[in-house]
């Protein structure tokens, strides 16, 4: 578990209760998150989705898979029944072909409600850290559609740089949009330390 500056909590995914499954088929079946998401996530999702996701968060390719939420704040007068941590998003790495490449890919997901605080720069900014300097990584990729730009640019301002474009990769909304390629490399990110 991490809790960060910025008011936010990384912690371990717990498949039961199953309310992390449920709040992360909530969030990949709203319809401003669904646009952004792999093209093999048709929505709405069920239960097969669940238990492939569970599956895959379970398996040896999650190097790590993080639940965001908010850390509670307690007063003396609040029991901690009643303030209890609200759902953000989800984070991860992925193994990226052999383990021995020490290369990851990186996805994160945040609710509607949590866009445009900041959140998403202090998450990847933790996580990216975390996978270079506990982890040991060399490479950490990602993918993002042309159409989100304001993913596209947290990643640039905390290193990312685009490495290709696949062309039309991905019908959305009746047209056709390009998926960027990027990755920042170890050395990379200790230029910006």
């Amino acid at each position: 578990m991490f809790d960060l500056d910025c008011g936010l909590r990384l912690r371990g995914f717990r498949p039961s209760p199953a309310s992390d499954l449920d709040n992360i088929l909530s969030m990949y079946n709203n319809a401003d998150v669904a646009p952004l998401m792999s093209p093999s996530f048709p929505v709405p999702q069920g239960q097969k989705f669940l238990d492939a996701m569970k599956a895959a968060i379970e398996s040896d390719a999650a190097e790590m898979y993080c639940i965001i939420e908010t850390i509670p704040e307690h007063t003396e007068t609040e029991s901690k029944s009643s303030n209890k941590p609200e759902f953000v998003g989800n984070v991860s790495l992925w193994t990226r072909g052999e383990r021995g490449n020490r290369h990851s890919n990186f996805g994160i997901s945040f609710k509607p409600k949590f866009w445009g605080k900041g959140y998403g720069t202090e998450v990847t900014k933790f996580v990216i850290k975390h996978a270079f300097v506990q982890m040991n990584m060399h490479r950490i990729s990602l993918q993002v559609y042309a159409g989100n730009e304001r993913a596209i640019a947290l990643y640039k301002q905390v290193g990312f740089i685009q490495e290709g474009v696949m062309r039309q990769a991905r019908w959305s909304n009746g047209t056709w949009v390009d998926e960027i390629q990027m990755g920042i490399l170890v050395d990379d990110w200790k230029k910006l330390q």
